[in-house]
C-alpha cells in the first residue's frame, strides 16, 4: 500500500482552507449563515476539485455523483441552518437521506425506476439517518464528524481500494475538523458534512463493494467503519472518566483504531 504523495491532497487541503476561512469569517463577524455553509462549502470544494463536475446527471453510479450530493447537502444545511430548536434537524436530515437516497438510484423520475433501485434507495436513506443521528447525539458533533471521515479514510487504506477514494474520505474529515473553529452551536452545522460522510460509504460499497451481489468484503467492512466508531464512541467515553476533559479525544483514537482494525482483519482472514 505505498503512501500518496503531497499533490494527491490537494483536494482535502482545499476542503479544510474553504471550511476554515468560512468558519474564521463566522467566528469574528458572528455571521450564523457562514457557519452553516462552512462545512458543506467545504466538502463541496474538495469533492469538485476531484471529479471536475459539478451537476451532471451520469448514466451510472460513479465519484461525479458525489459533487451533486454534497450541493444539496449545502443546500439544506443553510436552510435548516436558520432554525436553532424545534423539527429543523429533523427534517433536513430526513431531505437529505431522501436526495442521498434518490441520487444513488439514478435519480429516477418514475414508479418503475424507483421499483427497480428500491433496495439501494432504503440501504441509503438509513445509512444517512443512521450517522446523523449517531453524529448529531453526541457531546462533540464537529470532532465526531472529524474522526468518521478519518476512520474512512485509514479504512479505506487499509482495505487496499484505489488512493481517489482516499482522497474523498479526506475531504470531510478536513472541512469537519476546521469547523472546530467554531464556537459552540446547535448541531444542526454539522448535518452537511455528516450526510457528505455518508453519502460516500454508500457509494464505496456500491462502486467497488461485493455487498451488492450478496456478499461481504473488506471494502464493505471499510465503509461501515466510521458507523462503528461513532457508535463506539460514548461507550468508550465511560471508561475513561480518569481522563477528564481529554476523555473524548482518547475514546475517539481508540475506536477509530478499533474499527481500522476490524478492516485490517478482514483483509487478513480473506487473504487466506
Amino acid at each position: 500500500m505505498p503512501i500518496p504523495d503531497l499533490h494527491s491532497f490537494h483536494a482535502p487541503l482545499l476542503a479544510f482552507a474553504v471550511a476554515l476561512a468560512l468558519a474564521g469569517a463566522a467566528r469574528f463577524l458572528r455571521v450564523g449563515i457562514l457557519a452553516a455553509a462552512a462545512g458543506g462549502a467545504g466538502v463541496l470544494a474538495g469533492w469538485y476539485a476531484i471529479t471536475g463536475v459539478l451537476w451532471v446527471a451520469a448514466p451510472r453510479i460513479s465519484i461525479d455523483d458525489l459533487t451533486q450530493i454534497a450541493a444539496a447537502a449545502l443546500l439544506i444545511g443553510l436552510v435548516v441552518g436558520r432554525f436553532a430548536e424545534g423539527s429543523a434537524g429533523t427534517v433536513g436530515t430526513l431531505v437529505a437521506a431522501l436526495f442521498a437516497a434518490w441520487w444513488l438510484t439514478g435519480a429516477p423520475r418514475h414508479l418503475a425506476g424507483v421499483r427497480a433501485g428500491w433496495p439501494v434507495g432504503l440501504g441509503t436513506a438509513l445509512a444517512t439517518l443512521l450517522l446523523v443521528r449517531l453524529l448529531m447525539t453526541g457531546a462533540q458533533q464537529l470532532l465526531s464528524a472529524a474522526l468518521a471521515g478519518i476512520t474512512l479514510a485509514a479504512s479505506l487504506y487499509v482495505a487496499g481500494v484505489p488512493s481517489v477514494w482516499l482522497q474523498l474520505a479526506l475531504v470531510p474529515a478536513l472541512a469537519a475538523l476546521a469547523m472546530c473553529l467554531l464556537p459552540p452551536m446547535p448541531g444542526l452545522a454539522v448535518l452537511p458534512v455528516a450526510a457528505d460522510i455518508a453519502a460516500l460509504s454508500c457509494l464505496v460499497v456500491l462502486a467497488v463493494g461485493r455487498l451488492p451481489r450478496l456478499g461481504i468484503g473488506t471494502i464493505d467492512v471499510a465503509a461501515a467503519s466510521p458507523f462503528l466508531a461513532l457508535w463506539l464512541v460514548p461507550r468508550v467515553t465511560q471508561r475513561f472518566g480518569f481522563a477528564g476533559r481529554a476523555a473524548p479525544l482518547a475514546a475517539g483514537v481508540l475506536s477509530g483504531a478499533v474499527s481500522v482494525g476490524l478492516t485490517w482483519a478482514t483483509r487478513a482472514v480473506l487473504r487466506h
